[in-house]
């Protein structure tokens, strides 16, 4: 299994599609699971990976998660950590689905950065207001890095 494939170089990407054409007995010699961001699906369709595309014999795309899917795993999550009471208000669930679409991924980096801080607000409620700023924060940053 290759993580964030959508990086692979060019020739990596040769190197694999020469090792999978390495047959014994009609079997392959190992499976070879690409995972990565959109971009891996458009540099496959790219006329240059034709003859490695020909070779995936399967693709899923994972979309993300629905509103009512994302704030059961928040809660979930929370539920892991042993801890009662909810940590997350239904607005902020909300917020939180608008602002990570329901990507897993984007979901973890903000309700860790909102839990962050309502810690430091001495709060043990995550509220609209902790989100809020860590989304004008991940806002911020994306400037600074454009």
């Amino acid at each position: 299994m290759i993580d964030e494939a959508q990086d692979i170089s060019d020739e990596m990407l040769q190197e694999l599609r020469f090792v999978r054409n390495q047959r014994m007995d009609a079997m392959s010699l190992f499976p070879l699971i690409l995972v990565g961001q959109p971009e891996l699906r458009r540099k496959l369709r790219l006329k240059k990976y034709e003859a490695i595309s020909q070779r995936i014999e399967m693709v899923y795309h994972l979309h993300g998660m629905s509103r009512e899917e994302t704030a059961e795993y928040i809660r979930h999550q929370i539920r892991l950590t042993g801890q009662q009471a909810p940590a997350f208000t239904d607005s902020t669930l909300h917020l939180i689905y608008g602002a990570s679409r329901g990507i897993p991924r984007v979901v973890n980096q903000i309700c860790l950065q909102a839990l962050y801080d309502a810690a430091a607000k001495d709060s043990d409620v995550v509220e609209d207001a902790h989100v809020q700023r860590v989304l004008a924060d991940q806002e911020r940053q994306r400037g600074a890095a454009g």
